[in-house]
């Protein structure tokens, strides 16, 4: 089973309320006008899908993880706001992907840390220039990163830390989220290892599972150079969802690269 195949019920438990970047994207997308169509690479189960389809655009949603795309498939159908042409999924690798209505994007988006699990620089071209390939000439890509010291924070004993508590009303369960962390500087990689457990509310066990992967932490002027030789122009850099300037102690990293002709 792929990661997020096993994590997909506890992510979107744990995710789907958190729109803080939705504001970024609904700005960004108004100034290509009503029927202006965005693509996101690594959709999960829908959080910025559901929404900007709500307003009115056309939103294809690419993920490897089936699970992912059938909680988000779930939400979509569910909507009374949502016709059914004004969305689609793609179960797919967003870094091979080719789509039929390539060409006609106006805005790609690789939001919250998604672009962290290219672990090699192959992988990181590969999906900007499936982005690229799928945009306008005019278009353009956001790609939400963690900002360049965020590896300086983060745990490297391997120890499990209680990340979230969360509650599965359909289950009448409890689950609690933990994750260790272990750093490694020479390839900027962290690994992550997640330990799922899953109670009664009196306590008894369900289950339990562990998870592991990896991400590829990316620095800005890297980043730059991997957007340039992907097909896009010299990026603009924002420091957070409201288009600060990116500097010292920035929450995101966020690039917002115009298509180069």
């Amino acid at each position: 089973m792929a990661p997020y195949d096993a994590l997909a019920r506890v992510y979107d438990l744990q995710h789907a309320h958190f729109l803080d970047d939705l504001t970024l994207y609904l700005r960004l997308v108004r100034s290509f006008g009503p029927g202006a169509m965005i693509l996101e690479l690594g959709c999960g189960s829908g959080r910025l899908l559901l929404p900007l389809a709500e307003a009115g655009y056309r939103v294809v949603g690419v993920d490897e993880s089936a699970e992912m795309l059938r909680i988000a498939e779930q939400k979509l159908r569910a909507s009374r706001h949502i016709p059914a042409e004004r969305w689609c999924l793609a179960h797919a690798d967003a870094r091979a992907l080719h789509l039929d209505t390539q060409g006609t994007f106006n805005l790609a988006l690789i939001a919250l840390n998604t672009f962290l699990h290219n672990l090699s620089r192959e992988d990181q071209l590969a999906m900007l220039r499936a982005a690229r390939r799928h945009l306008r000439s005019d278009g353009l890509l956001i790609v939400d990163l963690p900002p360049n010291d965020e590896m300086v924070y983060q745990p490297d004993d391997g120890a499990f830390q209680l990340e979230a508590t969360l509650i599965d009303p359909q289950a009448n369960s409890e689950i609690y989220k933990y994750v260790a962390s272990r750093v490694f500087w020479a390839t900027q990689e962290q690994e992550l290892t997640y330990r799922i457990e899953e109670r009664r509310a009196g306590g008894e066990l369900l289950s339990e599972q562990l998870v592991t992967f990896r991400l590829r932490h990316v620095f800005r002027h890297e980043m730059e150079l991997l957007l340039l030789m992907s097909g896009f122009a010299e990026p603009a850099w924002y420091g957070d969802y409201q288009m600060s300037p990116y500097g010292e102690g920035s929450p995101r990293m966020i690039a917002l690269a115009q298509a180069a002709v």
